[in-house]
Order: structure tokens, then sequence, then C-alpha cells
């Protein structure tokens, strides 16, 4: 393993919590290493060899996690701290998306099951905010209120069809230089992270009931591009 207050740095830097720069290999730098690795398509293990620590030094195409903003809408900022967060291979499951279930009220316990409502469900109700309490990405659909592409808002999207009843579900962030939406979510490529989708899987934008819609509008950020295509 290469030095691990440089390789905490860099994950920083592309977007990826590891909690301080400490030099010490604790479970949420782990967790931020699997993450990173899949994001590369390389294997999901913790271990840094001269292929990952390379694509850590690269200046990272996608700068998906600036530090939040402190108008950002509070459940916004909570979903960040969450970047990095991944499912574990095999019959293990990860604990802290075991607990997203618990947060959103619902009966799943295991990291299998499709998990991006689940997440946004868990971060609502974190911070005090009733979700719809459903496993269903598409029960946002009539949730809250309805608004435009603001900083902040539940991104609702369809999967397979815009008619079938499987879809994903984030939380919009912004937009690339090539009029994508960025979207924090679970369950993106098995993880926590922001990503690039179609704006024409949109089936529409929400916001907590009770909250005035004075949010910014979805500010332009730096992406390579690659849309999401893995959110099942």
């Amino acid at each position: 393993m290469n030095n691990i207050k440089e390789i905490q740095t860099r994950l920083k830097v592309h977007g990826f919590v590891t909690g301080p720069v400490d030099g010490k290999l604790g479970p949420l730098t782990s967790s931020a290493i699997v993450a990173f690795k899949v994001s590369k398509g390389l294997s999901p293990r913790d271990y840094v060899g001269p292929i990952t620590l390379a694509e850590l030094r690269k200046d990272p195409g996608n700068r998906v996690a600036p530090p939040a903003a402190a108008d950002e809408p509070i459940w916004l900022r909570h979903a960040r701290q969450e970047i990095g967060v991944t499912e574990i291979a095999g019959k293990q499951h990860s604990k802290r998306i075991l607990s997203y279930w618990e947060l959103a009220k619902l009966p799943f316990r295991d990291d299998e099951t499709p998990w991006c409502a689940g997440f946004v469900n868990a971060m609502l109700e974190d911070v005090d905010i009733k979700g719809t309490r459903s496993g269903m990405a598409r029960s946002f659909e009539r949730w809250g209120q309805p608004c435009g592409p603001l900083k902040g808002a539940v991104a609702v999207l369809w999967r397979g069809s815009r008619t079938s009843a499987y879809g994903h579900v984030g939380f919009l962030t912004g937009k690339d230089q090539y009029g994508n939406l960025m979207i924090l979510g679970g369950n993106q490529g098995d993880a926590v992270n922001i990503k690039p989708f179609l704006q024409a899987r949109v089936v529409g934008y929400r916001w907590p009931s009770g909250f005035n819609l004075d949010g910014s509008t979805a500010e332009v950020v730096v992406s390579n591009g690659q849309v999401s295509t893995n959110e099942a």
C-alpha cells in the first residue's frame, strides 16, 4: 500500500469521502478506495497499486464534489457526506447502506436490493423530512411538490423505459458542459457518487412540502460526459 495520506488527499480531490487525512486506513478510506476503483473499472478491493495510484494522480475529469455551499438545502449538504459509500461484494453487506434502510423505515437488510430510493429517503428522514417510505424510485413522482431543476431537487428518472415501473432517483447538484444532469445518488455503479445523466430520462423534479421553492438553479460543472447506465 502506498502513502495513505497521499491516497486520502487524492481521493478527496476526486470527490470521495475519506474522513480526516490522518494516514490511517480506516473504514471510510477503505470504502472510498473501493468506490474510486469501481468508478474506474478496476477490481473492488481496498488495495492501491501502481495502476490505481496513477488514476488517483490524474486531474479528475468530473469535479463532482465541490465543498457544499452554505446556502445549499440541508438534505443535499447531508447527502454529500455519503459520497464514497459502496456495496460490499459477496455475502457481506455495507453497514452504512443497511443504516439507510433503517433511516428510510424500510424492511430490507442487504445491499443487493436496489437502494437508490432507500438512500434518498434516508437523507430526507435524517433531517426530519418525511420521504415516501417506499423502496420504489418512482414513488417520488408524487412526493412533495413539483419544481424545476433546482439545486437539491429530487430528480426522478425512468429506467428501462418511460412507461416501466422501474426508475432511479437522486438529488440534482448541477449540469455539465454537455447539458447532462449531475445527480448525487445511491446505487450508481453500486456506490454513492455524483454522475452525469441524460435529461431525457427525467420524469419530474420534486421539492419537500412546506419548503419554499427558493433554491438556486443547477450550476454548470465539468464532467467527462460518460452518462450513468448502471443503477440496478
